[in-house]
C-alpha cells in the first residue's frame, strides 16, 4: 500500500470525526478495563484517529495508559497527533510495526485495515505479536455479497473502497481466518453498510479544490452533521466485527 496512489488518496479521503462506536467495541474496551487498571491500546491502520477520537468522546480512553495509532499514511498520522496530541502515532506499515515490542499491548484495534493488506495472515500474525497473553483484540472489515455493487471497480469487481485488495465472501470465512491464527473468537457481530449521502457531495467538493479536506469538517458545520444522517445502504455489502482472544 505504500505508492503514489494511496498517499496522494488518503490525503484527499480524510476520515470525519462523529462517528458513532460500536457496541462491540466497547464491549471490548469494556472487559479489558475490568482486569487492567490503565490498559494499553493500539490502533492499526488508524487512519485520521477517527475511532479514537470517537473512544475518547464517549469516555472509553480516559482510563488507558498508553493509546498509540499506527497508519501507513504519512498525513493522516499528522492528523492524528494535531487532533489528539497526547496519543502516540508512528508511521509505518502495520504488517511489521518495528517500533513496538512483542506483547506489549493489552488491547489492540484492527477495523477495516485486513481488506487493504496483501498479506491479511501477515497482518493477523503481527497482531497477535503485538497483543499481551489473554489480551483482547477488536477485529472488522467488509463482506460482499456475490451481488455487491458499488461506483469502485478494480480488478474485474466492485470495490467498496478503491484501495481494497480483497473483500470477504462471508462472515465464517473471515472468522476462520481469525481463529486460525491462535484466537478464540468471543463475539460476532455484523450489520448493512450505510453510508452518508452527504459525504458524496462534500468528497466532491474536495475533489474539485472547493473545500479543504479537513477531518472535524461535520463538527464544525452542525447543520451539515444533522444532514449526514440521511444513510443509504450499500447493496450488496455488510460490515463485520470480531471481538477475540489471544490464546497461545
Amino acid at each position: 500500500m505504500k505508492d503514489s496512489f494511496f498517499q496522494n488518496y488518503s490525503r484527499k479521503h480524510v476520515h470525519f470525526y462523529g462517528e458513532a462506536v460500536s457496541t462491540l467495541l466497547e464491549l471490548g474496551l469494556a472487559l479489558v478495563c475490568r482486569v487492567i487498571k490503565k490498559p494499553s491500546v493500539v490502533d492499526l491502520g488508524c487512519g485520521d484517529g477517527r475511532l479514537i477520537f470517537a473512544l475518547c468522546e464517549k469516555g472509553l480512553l480516559k482510563n488507558a495508559g498508553e493509546i498509540v495509532g499506527v497508519d501507513i499514511s504519512e498525513s493522516r498520522i499528522e492528523h492524528l497527533t494535531r487532533e489528539i496530541p497526547f496519543v502516540k502515532g508512528i508511521i509505518s506499515d502495520a504488517l511489521n510495526v518495528k517500533e513496538l515490542s512483542d506483547s506489549s499491548f493489552d488491547f489492540v484495534i484492527c477495523s477495516q485495515l485486513v481488506e487493504h493488506v496483501k498479506n491479511d495472515d501477515g497482518l493477523l500474525l503481527e497482531i497477535k505479536r503485538l497483543v499481551k497473553r489473554r489480551g483482547l483484540v477488536y477485529i472488522s472489515s467488509v463482506i460482499k455479497k456475490q451481488y455487491g455493487v458499488y461506483p469502485y471497480f478494480k480488478n474485474g469487481s466492485f470495490r467498496l473502497d478503491p484501495t481494497h485488495v480483497r473483500e470477504y465472501s462471508s462472515a465464517d470465512e473471515f472468522v476462520g481466518l481469525i481463529t486460525s491464527k491462535g484466537f478464540e473468537v468471543i463475539e460476532v457481530e455484523t450489520r448493512q453498510v450505510m453510508f452518508p449521502l452527504l459525504d458524496l457531495v462534500i468528497r466532491l467538493f474536495f475533489k474539485i479544490g472547493l473545500l479543504e479536506p479537513y477531518v472535524r469538517f461535520y463538527q464544525q458545520h452542525e447543520m451539515f452533521s444533522k444532514i449526514r444522517r440521511l444513510r443509504m445502504p450499500v447493496v450488496g455489502y455488510g460490515i463485520i466485527e470480531v471481538l477475540a482472544r489471544k490464546i497461545e
